[in-house]
């Protein structure tokens, strides 16, 4: 054998060699362990892993040392390394701990929601009134207080949304209200059309030719509501401005005939019905104003606020003279009452205000009266040096204190004002504006008409006196005199009579006396003011007709809610605030209502107790 031959042989030889190691570095599909590694002799990749269960070994992967091979062909020595084959051993058992979730925690059950009903008063009564007018169900004023109108929009809205229909507002209710599915009123079915009596036709499938082209929809007419982009303000004049008193006509704000020119008056008639409707109270028809006004349910007023384009004399009647009657007492000029009817008090009053301003004193409230009455520039009564009469009306040893009366009179009823609590001044025996706010808040705990004037039923009612065994003539129908001004004022008082105290006993005295037996359970129920009557009527056990007045919850430095957001909002409208309105009673806020107390007759705290807040939201409040 020559040497090319041994050369092909060992060539040959080589390449076996090759192919048998290339061979044993093949790992197949089944050495993959179960954890999904391939055996550590090779080339250690991972295909993938995965997370052994809970409480299973891991095994461990033990190499082999390989025993070498050798192989000697004609010299040539190879040493080849056989496939080596893992040994798996399994380690002792481990425990793995199995994570435990807390058990979901069942939440707290909501706190039971006490039920809204009539009666009920607050804040909470003014958000239902809220959430109702803006599903369309209530169109009412929002005062806080759940009268008849609020119980009616409940049950129209209970029964809309498949509820009791009780007119309480419950949980169920409550959470009905306040969803996304609540079910709003359909301005369509509010005045249904009268349909015909007679028997429908049986109506078949439409007939294609005549619907195939259907006639266009005609545009509608714009309506008589000003553009969203309208203001309407004092001094303005022209035809926006006579829709405008139109409208405040219509819905009772303002009394007399439109004459097109934002005066006085209609800012005034304006003033009242944005405090009516829960708007920004600024004399100012801007587009939220104007698109509350026309709108179908805007709140209406029961007297009118203001007149123009009127003159008014002794012996008119009607809502512009309670207009009148309601502005002199506002001012101080009148202490009548708002009976709609001018008298000699009324014509009087309108001459003290004429002297006042300079104008012609005649009593007469012509256009530059009532132009200067109801103008910003209006200002309060003078204090005279001369008090007033304190001897008008008088009943059972009572005669009728009011603000300027002096003497033991007033001092004897500042003394038992203070006694009670409810007058924190001095007994100097002169009727000013505190003890007047006193008798005011006598007034409200007793559920008296609150005037602060302190006539015969007040008092009685303050120094508990029984009319005992006095014996009293018997007062009819067509009677006159002071007995029947006795009569009627006290009355008045107890919130019975709303007619003039004229000493004639007419229809309205009658129905008054025949309110009082009924309320008190005196029979028989007759209209006559017999000595039966006429006990219980001058006693303090007379039972008054008048609801109880709103009270408010008392508001102080630190406070927060909805009830101090309403307060520093109402400040602000007034003049005694400025800036941002927040729910936080801040030293801002009881600075202004320090203000607000100076400017009205109240006992200076910064404290908004119920006296304050009860002045604060009516109609007499004093403008900063």
């Amino acid at each position: 054998m020559n040497r090319s031959s041994i050369k092909v042989l060992v060539l040959a030889f080589l390449l076996g060699l090759m192919c048998f190691l290339l061979t044993a570095c093949y790992v197949p599909s089944d050495e993959i362990t179960d954890n999904g590694l391939t055996d550590s002799s090779h080339n250690n990749t991972i295909a993938f892993q995965t997370i052994p269960p809970a409480g299973t070994p891991t095994p461990t992967i033990a190499p082999v040392t390989p025993t070498p091979v050798s192989t000697n062909w004609d010299g040539w020595d190879a040493t080849v390394t056989p496939n080596p084959f893992a040994t798996i051993t399994t380690p002792p058992v481990v425990t793995v701990p199995v994570l435990t979730l807390p058990p979901t925690a069942t939440p707290a059950p909501s706190p039971t929601v006490s039920s809204l009903k009539k009666g009920s008063t607050g804040s909470a009564v003014k958000t239902l009134q809220r959430r109702l007018r803006d599903l369309g169900y209530y169109s009412g004023s929002i005062d806080g207080d759940f009268g008849d109108s609020t119980a009616a929009a409940v049950r129209a809205f209970q029964k809309a949304n498949g509820l009791d229909v009780d007119g309480k507002v419950g949980s169920k209710t409550l959470a009905k209200l306040n969803s996304s599915t609540a079910v709003a009123t359909r301005k369509a079915t509010a005045t249904p059309k009268k349909t015909a009596k007679t028997t429908p036709k049986k109506t078949a499938r439409p007939t294609p030719r005549r619907t195939a082209t259907p006639r266009p929809t005609r545009t509608p007419r714009p309506t008589a509501t000003p553009k969203i982009n309208t203001y309407v303000e004092p001094n303005d004049s022209g035809t926006a401005v006579t829709k405008m008193q139109n409208r405040l006509i219509s819905l009772g704000y303002l009394a007399g005939k439109a004459d097109g020119k934002f005066g006085p008056a209609t800012e005034l008639a304006l003033r009242a019905f944005q405090k009516e409707a829960g708007l920004w109270v600024d004399g100012i028809a801007g587009p939220k104003t104007l698109a509350r006004l026309y709108a179908s349910n805007a709140p209406k007023a029961g007297t009118a606020t203001a007149s123009i384009g009127i003159s008014l004399k002794s012996g008119a009647e009607g809502q512009a003279v309670r207009a009148l009657q309601r502005r002199l007492r506002e001012l101080g000029y009148y202490h009548g009452s708002v009976d709609g009817s001018y008298g000699r008090e009324t014509e009087n009053a309108v001459m003290a205000f004429q002297l006042s301003r300079g104008l012609k004193a005649d009593g007469v409230a012509g256009t530059s009266t009532l132009a200067a009455l109801y103008g910003s520039s209006a200002t309060a009564a003078p204090r005279t040096a001369t008090p007033q009469p304190t001897t008008e009306i008088s009943s059972t040893g009572y005669i009728t204190l009011r603000l300027d009366s002096y003497g033991d009179s007033v001092r004897n009823l500042q003394t038992k004002l203070k006694s009670l609590g409810f007058y924190s001044g001095s007994v100097d025996g002169k009727y000013g504006a505190a003890t007047q706010e006193a008798v005011r808040s006598f007034q409200r705990a007793k559920n008296l008409r609150v005037d602060g004037v302190a006539g015969p039923a007040t008092q009685r009612a303050l120094y508990s006196t029984s009319s005992g065994s006095t014996k009293y003539s018997t007062i009819r129908y067509n009677d006159r005199g002071s007995a029947v001004s006795n009569l009627q004022y006290t009355l008045y008082e107890l919130g019975y009579y709303d007619g003039s105290v004229d000493g004639i006993y007419g229809d309205t005295t009658r129905d008054a006396v025949r309110a009082f037996q009924i309320r008190n359970k005196i029979t028989p129920v007759d209209g006559i003011a017999g000595s039966k009557t006429l006990s219980v009527l001058y006693s303090s056990a007379a039972i008054p007709d008048l609801e109880p007045e709103s009270t408010f919850a008392t508001l102080t430095l630190g406070s927060i809610g909805e009830s101090v957001l309403e307060l520093k909002d109402t400040l602000i409208q007034l003049g005694y605030l400025t800036g941002s309105v927040s729910n936080e009673y801040d030293a801002a806020t009881q600075a202004a209502v320090s203000l607000f107390q100076t400017k009205n007759g109240l006992p200076v705290t910064g404290i908004a107790d119920s006296a304050t807040q009860q002045k604060l939201f009516s109609s007499s409040a004093i403008h900063n």
